[in-house]
């Protein structure tokens, strides 16, 4: 047999045992009812790099009903591999044998406690929630395949109207922006999250016994001290413990495969910027793998990537001691995200969102530049407050300065389906820096309309944040708003002088030209000046998708001056088209039909934008005559 066909056979070998161990039969289960006080066993963890170790453990007692429907089995251990830090955060999942079968995984913990006491989940909660929980995502049926977090989508018209109206209750675009607060507020805080656990994971001073899920340690890399904060207060609710304590890791290393008793990690972010929450696996059977013994975010069907991880060291604390680690080869997909544990399938790969952020500024005639380049999860409730996060600590990084700053954004969105992106163009001030504006970028605000719309399930393929900053007071208030006579010309250009007041008092006046159309000759009309980004949208309430998509594309920017007249005129909206100028025998007919789903009431408006060279804050209105039509 010569060499080459050897190695050959070597190599085929090796590749049926990686086979095999990788669909390895699984462990045998040792039944909940089975358990008693005083029985001993061993459990696994990954105390340093990547390999579990053995440790021992003993059965205390079983916590009847300690979660709704779910008991847990309370053990403590007087392993001396445990004497130093009792059971620490990052080893929630780590599986518990007796007799040589599974029992439990360990995912409970006092907190200032002495000894290591804690709590283990059940593996038959485990395996019954985590593996044969329904999955309502599609797959493509082939190995590696990509997972797909958007559901099937049953929306009726109606419930498709409630849906989006418990966004924006008045149906419109400009609600559903209105409803993340003023553009300057911490909108990534206010933006919808997942429901907090029912339990919560933060030790209560009044209440220094009670027993807590233990904290899923979540490394963060690469956040500025500001970012950092936000970040904590992001996570507060749910049992992830943000840490400052790791790195993004080495994404072509480590295991190809998980074990039991091996670190895992749920990606929530990597490159410039690395999250990743770690805990340990419980339970593989073939490409499923449980972990955790408690839930994530409680969210149900959840994808995000998964990795091996390696584990740097343990740090004692006397309040709850936990583990350093960073992500590493990434090894599939989490699935399930479920009250019991996580399950991750390893044949899934979980696409992020790239997301890149540009600043630039002139400071003392020297140009500023620094960029930042990531990759978000994928996921409808935490996409939207992890580009804000991410947008926010690129100014805290690259231009921290507390001072007076005049910030124009330009952000893009692309979503898969339309070959044109979605472009905003904002202008804003603030007296303590740009990081207090940053959210007021409306690529930004648009995610939360965007994903939660009802229409359709939006896939988001990148978002590119350009922030161009002057360290300036470049504002002005909208004071008053002057005519030059008492009524207005139609059929020609009439001006209106807009009266500003800028930074210490200093006041500004533009004149901006404005058409007046013929058809109202003779009508009250009322005349408002508003900062671009400040004007409603002239769009009927969508329909569909590609009406929601369509009504973005029309915000104005934030360097313009909005000029708009509203009428007395009517008009309907019906299935998300405007139709002006219809005589009244028609309206007559349609207001009964203006109370269903396809048709409603609509006031037409006529709006004329002028550039502005400085920010522009406020608005004025006022009540005008149309002048009546000259004789001809």
């Amino acid at each position: 047999m010569n060499r080459k066909h050897t190695l050959s056979l070597i190599a085929a070998a090796a590749a049926a045992l990686a086979g095999a161990a990788a669909h390895a039969k699984p462990p045998e289960i040792f039944p909940l009812s089975n358990v008693r006080r005083g029985q001993r066993g061993y459990g696994l963890s990954t105390f340093s790099g990547t390999e579990p170790t053995r440790w021992e453990f003993e059965v205390i007692g079983v916590l009847r009903n300690f979660r709704p429907k779910m008991d847990v089995i309370l053990v403590k251990s007087d392993d001396p591999k445990m004497q130093d830090s009792g059971f620490w955060r990052g080893m929630s999942g780590s599986p518990l044998f007796i007799d040589g079968k599974l029992a439990c995984a360990f995912s409970y913990a006092f907190t200032f406690n002495k000894k290591p006491i804690g709590a283990c989940t059940p593996i038959e909660y485990m395996i019954a929630e985590g593996l044969h929980a329904p999955v309502r995502a599609r797959r493509d049926g082939r190995a590696g395949r990509q997972a797909r977090a958007a559901p099937r989508w049953i929306a009726p018209a109606a419930a498709a109207d409630d849906d989006w109206r418990a966004i924006a209750p008045d149906g419109s675009v400009q609600a559903a922006l209105a409803s993340l607060g003023a553009p300057r507020a911490p909108w990534l805080l206010s933006a919808p999250l997942p429901p907090a656990p029912s339990v919560s994971t933060r030790p209560d001073p009044a209440d220094p016994e009670g027993i807590v899920p233990a904290a899923i340690p979540l490394a963060i890399g690469g956040l500025t001290g500001p970012a950092y904060e936000r970040a904590k207060d992001l996570f507060a609710p749910y049992p992830v413990e943000p840490m400052r304590a790791a790195g993004a890791g080495r994404a072509d290393d480590g295991p190809r495969s998980f074990r039991l008793g091996s670190p895992i990690s749920v990606l929530l972010s990597r490159g410039d910027v690395s999250m990743a929450a770690t805990g340990t696996v419980s339970y593989v059977d073939g490409d499923k793998v449980l972990a955790f013994g408690h839930p994530f975010f409680e969210q149900g069907e959840f994808y995000a990537p998964v990795t091996a991880a390696e584990v740097h060291v343990v740090i004692p604390s006397q309040v709850s001691a936990f583990v350093i680690a960073s992500p590493l080869r990434e090894l599939g997909s989490l699935v399930q995200d479920r009250l019991p544990a996580i399950m991750a399938d390893t044949s899934l790969r979980n696409r992020m969102i790239p997301m890149s952020v540009l600043v630039e500024a002139d400071a003392g005639g020297t140009r500023q530049r620094g960029e930042l380049h990531v990759e978000l999860l994928n996921n409808k409730f935490l996409t939207a407050p992890l580009a804000g996060l991410m947008a926010m600590n690129a100014i805290s990084r690259f231009l921290p300065d507390r001072d007076h700053a005049t910030v124009k954004m330009v952000s893009t969105v692309r979503v898969k389906g339309y070959d044109e992106p979605l472009s905003f163009v904002d202008y804003l001030h603030a007296p303590d820096g740009a990081g207090s504006v940053i959210g007021g970028a409306r690529g930004l605000r648009v995610l939360v309309p965007l994903l939660f719309n009802p229409f359709a399930p939006v896939e988001i393929e990148s978002i590119d944040i350009r922030a161009s900053i002057q360290f300036a007071a470049n504002y002005g208030n909208i004071e008053a708003i002057k005519l030059p006579a008492a009524e207005l010309v139609p059929g020609e250009r009439n001006h209106v002088d807009v009266v500003l007041e800028g930074y210490e008092g200093a006041r500004y006046t533009q004149r901006i030209e404005f058409d007046v159309p013929e058809r109202l000759a003779g009508s009250i009309v009322k005349l408002e000046v508003v900062p671009g980004d400040a004007a409603p949208v002239d769009a009927a309430p969508p329909k569909t998708l590609d009406d929601l998509v369509a009504a973005l594309r029309k915000l104005l920017p934030g360097t313009v001056f909005a000029v708009t007249l509203y009428t007395a005129e009517s008009g309907v909206a019906i299935d998300g088209k405007l139709i002006h100028d219809l005589p009244d025998s028609a309206l007559d007919r349609l207001r009964t039909g203006s109370r269903t789903q396809r048709a409603a009431a609509y006031r037409p408006i006529y709006r004329t934008t002028a550039p502005s060279s400085r920010v522009i804050n406020g608005g004025k209105s006022l009540l005008v005559k149309v002048a009546d039509k000259a004789d001809e």
